[in-house]
């Protein structure tokens, strides 16, 4: 059965089991609370005033996010730019080596590529001595090609 986009990330990685049954667990309390709504069953929520609720958790979470702004850019310690850039350069010669030995690649497929254009596909040295050997004469006699059941068709006189 073939995967469904919900089951993995952009990245292709399938969810953690614990993940998935609390996916499940919160689409069966959403399906429970609408059966109650629509029920009325849920009575005893009449007397909470969700609009408040909502307007104060957003301007809880505006000043959290204003607050950690505020924090990171003055009161953070700054990292040493020294430090920062011994970083910076260590990871740029790692991508230039990898770089280069791409490059070698790509001229290496190339080669082989332009290779086979001119001389036919290229076989390893063991296979190509073999062959080399062990050729066989083809008759002239060898049919060119087979009908829709699998038999020989003569070739045309010429």
């Amino acid at each position: 059965m073939g995967r469904r986009i919900s089951d993995s990330d952009p990245n292709g990685k399938k969810p953690c089991a614990f993940c998935r049954t609390m996916r499940v667990v919160v689409m069966f309390a959403v399906v429970m609370v609408m059966l109650m709504a629509y029920a009325d069953k849920l009575h005893w929520l009449e007397d909470i005033p969700f609009t408040n609720l909502f307007g104060y958790l957003i301007a809880v979470a505006f000043l959290l996010v204003l607050g950690y702004r505020y924090w990171d850019e003055y009161w953070r310690p700054k990292q040493d730019s020294s430090a920062r850039d011994a970083r910076r350069s260590e990871q740029e010669k790692k991508f230039d080596e990898l770089d280069a030995i791409e490059a070698e690649r790509a001229v290496e497929a190339a080669l082989t590529k332009d290779l086979e254009t001119e001389q036919g596909p290229l076989l390893e040295p063991e296979v190509a001595a073999t062959l080399s050997n062990d050729q066989e004469s083809v008759p002239e006699s060898a049919p060119e090609q087979l009908d829709l059941l699998g038999f020989e068709v003569e070739k045309p006189p010429k």
